[in-house]
């Protein structure tokens, strides 16, 4: 399963690294959106799983639709 950004932003910091697992709803990544006020906003696990792969790194800019993860069944 590939994690996209829902919305464009700055990445501030990953929260997770390959290999871990994580859980449901578990906050993978802070990101620093584009409207004026800067908002900040995370993205969740979808589900529970191992993160088999980060697509990005700190500070890198995401489109919305943009891949972030891909996250893989726990063994």
């Amino acid at each position: 399963m590939i994690i996209t950004s829902e919305w464009p932003g700055y990445i501030l910091d990953i929260f997770v690294s390959e290999g871990q697992e994580v859980d449901e709803d578990e906050q993978l990544i802070l990101l620093e959106g584009t409207d004026d006020a800067r908002t900040q906003f995370f993205v969740h696990a979808p589900e529970s799983g191992k993160i088999a792969k980060i697509l990005v790194s700190d500070g890198e800019f995401v489109q919305d639709d943009d891949e972030l993860f891909e996250l893989s069944e726990t063994d």
